[in-house]
């Protein structure tokens, strides 16, 4: 028990399943298994290899379908393209070297494609699963699931619940869906979109581009130049929720809606902003630096053909206000030294 949990981490180890399918890299051809409450082991040196292991300690054994002829040309067999469905209890299902498809079902499962590029189904429960390397679409389904795409440009969808979703290696796509998730990037040039609920999202090293979606959402660039929306990048006037924006190091441009707090961090930041934020809940530039960042306001030349914009400041306050045709989009902090010339008028269709 305790050396198949190993393959996912010490934090597994008081996980208890009903059903436990391994496969080996003996047979050639496509595997198909179900996983039951009791499975039994096979071993033949020239046929196919499906190796069971018995956890529940019940009699009945799966329905196992498995076929191929172990090849003769070459030591090392064709990878397998493995098809797994739980049992709906608390299963832990290991994929092969091939394109595997697997489905846990109902229960808390334990999932795990290992190399090739798998499809992985959660469905509903509290699961755990790992793409290994390979090129992999990871889904965890209705439940607080964790999901870790490992090697591989991968594809993390969190489904309803709670979700946390890691990409690792590569230049993955995570979408947190429904619930308050955690969403983190890794290494590659990743893009994040947390979805409804309160979610974090976090770049990493590369050029990561973060969306927040609806809710209260806090965006971690990190390392490299990276773009934080804060709005609704297809509709920014519906954008919804409170946003925090940290751009981290390297060159961001963060994307501000209304209530957002702006930081960029290290680097050469640029700071977007338009009258989709509208009077009613200013956002705010925190770390503005004349001497690096720039403080980008656009605007529809159509709605706005002759556009004029202002700073307003505070004799009781050192923040400047920054005002389009009259409306107050957002606050600068310790911006009161500044003059309009450090906002930079541009016409765009982002609108």
């Amino acid at each position: 028990m305790l050396g198949i949990l190993g393959l996912f981490g010490a934090v597994f180890a008081g996980f208890m399943a009903d059903g436990v399918i391994a496969t080996k890299t003996k047979l050639d051809g496509d595997d198909t298994a179900e996983a039951e409450d009791n499975v039994t082991e096979s071993d033949e040196e020239t046929g196919d290899t499906v190796d069971l292991l018995d956890v529940a300690s019940q009699n009945q054994a799966p329905d196992v379908d498995a076929s191929g002829t172990e090849s003769s040309d070459s030591p090392f067999p064709t990878p397998l393209d493995v098809e797994l469905t739980g049992s709906g209890d608390d299963d832990i299902l290991t994929g092969e070297a091939g394109a595997d498809t697997i489905d846990g079902g109902d229960g808390d499962d334990l999932l795990d494609g290992r190399d090739g590029d798998d499809v992985i189904n959660g469905d509903n429960g509290e699961d755990y699963i790992g793409g290994g390397a390979g090129d992999d679409d990871l889904r965890g389904g209705a439940g607080n699931d964790v999901v870790d795409g490992h090697d591989g440009n991968d594809l993390l969808t969190g489904g309803a619940g709670d979700d946390s979703l890691s990409g690792h290696m590569d230049d993955d796509y995570l979408n947190g869906d429904e619930g308050d998730d955690t969403l983190v990037g890794g290494s590659g040039a990743d893009t994040l979109a947390g979805g409804a609920g309160n979610d974090w999202l976090a770049g990493g090293f590369d050029d990561d581009e973060l969306f927040g979606d609806e809710g209260e959402d806090t965006l971690d660039g990190n390392a490299g130049d990276d773009t934080l929306w804060g709005v609704d990048a297809e509709n920014p006037e519906d954008s919804q929720g409170s946003d925090f924006l940290n751009g981290g190091t390297g060159d961001d441009t963060l994307m501000i809606g209304a209530g957002d707090w702006a930081h960029g961090g290290e680097g050469e930041d640029s700071f977007a902003l338009n009258s989709w934020i509208g009077s009613d809940d200013l956002a705010h530039i925190m770390d503005y630096e004349p001497s690096e960042d720039e403080i980008v306001v656009l605007y529809d030349a159509n709605a706005h053909p002759d556009p004029h914009v202002e700073l307003l400041t505070d004799e009781d306050s050192d923040d400047a206000t920054i005002v389009l045709d009259g409306v107050p989009l957002a606050v600068i902090a310790n911006g009161a030294n500044l003059t309009v010339d450090a906002l930079k008028l541009t016409p765009s269709n982002i609108f």
